[in-house]
């Protein structure tokens, strides 16, 4: 079994919706604080995230991803921002070494292994009384118009990919508070939001975009693992594409977060 079941999608993807992502957690932030954003990816989000503490520090494994991070923070300007290539199961930083702590898109991609351990390193990296701001996908709550059959089949053939390792994996954000529980933490605030892919024709077009390159790239790996038929691939794109053609088409992507504290 992989460790991780990511894809380039999720890293274009958070370029485009940096502040959305974190806008749960900067009310609890302020600006003596010192962050790691773990799991950064392009570090648009920590970007964000640095606006509102004194300190942020962005880590991923993925050494392209730690580039174009340092590229984002040279051309903001941002002299409170860095990025460091890193294992977040293995973080290269001292106890207690932060306030706190940010995950997005992160946790529900590893196996039960790999989150115990990026957990314990994240609670081993955070202050007592620090904390954990987690956000991540959930099945069953999206909202969609029209009920475009390719488009439902594409949603479906994304659940099978992040599901054929872990059943469980698509349900992860409703499940938050009850694992960071678990593993040490105290869940003091837990929400939900929705990333809106509708808002307008450009909107529309980007989802559809975003959409296609996503199923292009997953698809020889779902044909693979005869998870999926080429045909179906075929009829998803097109769904997408019928989808982006209708000027009253809606797509609300449901997120579930949650805030905990380290005793």
């Amino acid at each position: 079994m992989r460790d991780i079941r990511h894809d380039g999608a999720i890293t274009a993807f958070q370029q485009k919706r940096g502040g959305d992502a974190a806008a749960f957690f900067v009310p609890f932030l302020s600006p003596g604080m010192r962050l790691l954003d773990i799991g950064c990816g392009p570090g648009t989000i920590t970007a964000a995230l640095a606006e509102s503490v004194g300190t942020a520090i962005g880590v991923d494994i993925n050494p392209n991803a730690i580039a174009s991070a340092r590229q984002l923070a040279a051309h903001a300007g941002l002299t409170n921002l860095s990025f460091v290539e890193a294992d977040m199961t293995a973080l290269p930083f001292e106890d207690g070494a932060f306030d706190a702590i940010f995950c997005h898109a992160v946790l529900y991609h590893q196996s039960q292994a790999m989150l115990a351990k990026t957990l314990a390193e994240a609670r081993r990296v955070l202050r007592p009384g620090g904390l954990l701001g987690t956000r991540d996908a959930v099945v069953g709550g999206n909202i969609l118009h029209p009920e475009v059959d390719g488009v439902r089949l594409a949603l479906d053939l994304w659940q099978r990919w992040y599901e054929h390792d872990d059943p469980e994996a698509l349900r992860f954000g409703r499940r938050q508070s009850a694992v960071l529980r678990a593993h040490g933490f105290t869940p003091v605030w837990a929400g939900a939001s929705y990333v809106n892919h509708s808002a307008d024709a450009a909107s529309r077009t980007e989802a559809v975009a975003d959409a296609r390159q996503s199923l292009l790239g997953l698809g020889p790996q779902l044909v693979g693992k005869s998870l999926a038929t080429a045909d179906e691939i075929e009829t998803a794109l097109a769904g997408w594409d019928a989808w982006g053609c209708d000027p009253d088409a809606v797509y609300f992507r449901c997120r579930c977060a949650c805030i905990a504290r380290k005793p």
